[in-house]
């Protein structure tokens, strides 16, 4: 499993799903904007488009949507585009728009006598600074004069700023809201988002730990966070009181540190560092004793955990006590 670059994966795993997605827009765009969209239309597409350099540039997610009582011709279709930042970017919009001219540069070679797509931009932002920029003409210096600032382009980008707001007040499904506060707190709040994870469970019950949904903010809890693994552990013994939960994140700990076992040993082998190899083996083996004594500590029988840590029966019971 690839933990590289972790937010922006999880964002786009998440709100590539339609109805996920559906939530994110019914949250950022004005009512009556919303009102007048075929939501059943809705579709996600690639993001990527080629410049005249030959390059490409990725939006995030991008998606469209018929307007209500219209017909289905692209002139009555709105796109949107949607950039994720999990830090302030003071360029955002400019990268925004270079997608939107992208896109439209695109339709027009394939059809130059049709209509532009009107593209409604959205950005999702989670970073550590409170404000975020959201019109176009906010990045021109604020004394110009008027004559001038009426050649400037100008756009205003929908913005939903996880970083100032409350996510109990949006009004998206529980599930996405676990995902909302594991992107908010993985990094600054680790308990916080474990909390809103353990509501959800005893809310949904223990199906929810079977879902994909949860798998994929468990995965992402554990490679976003800024702590280490035993930190993680510790905090997951502390604040839980799920013994299911608990059990199934700390089954999920040791996966990631098995994967991340592997990794190091595949990049000792291919650097030919056998001192790297041997402390990251060392560092592991601290690592499954120390799961090995929290999972102790939560009632799990020696076999169970000789199991899920691959000690043996001899360390874990040298453990007890």
């Amino acid at each position: 499993m690839d933990l590289s670059h972790p937010h922006d994966k999880f964002f786009k795993t998440w709100f590539s799903d339609s109805k996920h997605l559906t939530e994110l827009l019914q949250v950022v765009l004005p009512p009556a904007l919303f009102e007048k969209l075929a939501w059943a239309t809705l579709a996600v597409h690639d993001g990527t488009f080629i410049d005249e350099e030959h390059k490409e540039h990725f939006s995030d997610l991008a998606a469209t949507v018929d307007l209500l009582g219209e017909s289905s011709d692209q002139s009555l279709r709105l796109y949107f585009l949607v950039e994720h930042k999990s830090y302030q970017d003071h360029g955002a919009l400019l990268q925004i728009l270079r997608y939107m001219v992208n896109t439209w540069s695109r339709d027009w070679r394939q059809d130059s006598k049709g209509k532009l797509t009107p593209i409604v931009p959205i950005l999702f932002y989670h970073g550590e600074a409170l404000k975020q920029t959201d019109h176009f003409e906010e990045m021109f210096p604020d004394d110009l004069p008027e004559v001038v600032r009426s050649y400037l382009p100008s756009f205003r980008c929908e913005v939903l700023n996880l970083t100032a707001s409350e996510i109990s007040d949006l009004s998206v499904s529980l599930q996405t809201q676990a995902a909302l506060w594991a992107m908010k707190y993985s990094r600054t709040e680790f308990s916080l988002a474990l909390e809103a994870l353990e509501r959800l469970v005893k809310t949904l019950g223990q199906s929810f730990l079977q879902s994909a949904d949860f798998k994929s903010i468990e995965v992402y809890l554990f490679s976003s966070s800024t702590l280490r693994m035993d930190e993680l552990l510790d905090l997951i013994n502390q604040r839980l009181t799920d013994s299911l939960l608990g059990e199934e994140i700390m089954t999920t700990a040791q996966m990631l540190i098995k994967e991340g076992e592997a990794r190091g040993k595949a990049q000792g082998e291919a650097i030919g560092e056998a001192r790297a190899e041997a402390k990251w083996v060392a560092r592991v083996q601290e690592e499954k004793w120390f799961m090995a004594k929290k999972l102790l500590e939560l009632g799990l029988s020696v076999e169970q955990i000789v199991q899920t840590t691959g000690l043996d029966k001899s360390e874990v019971e040298s453990l007890k006590g």
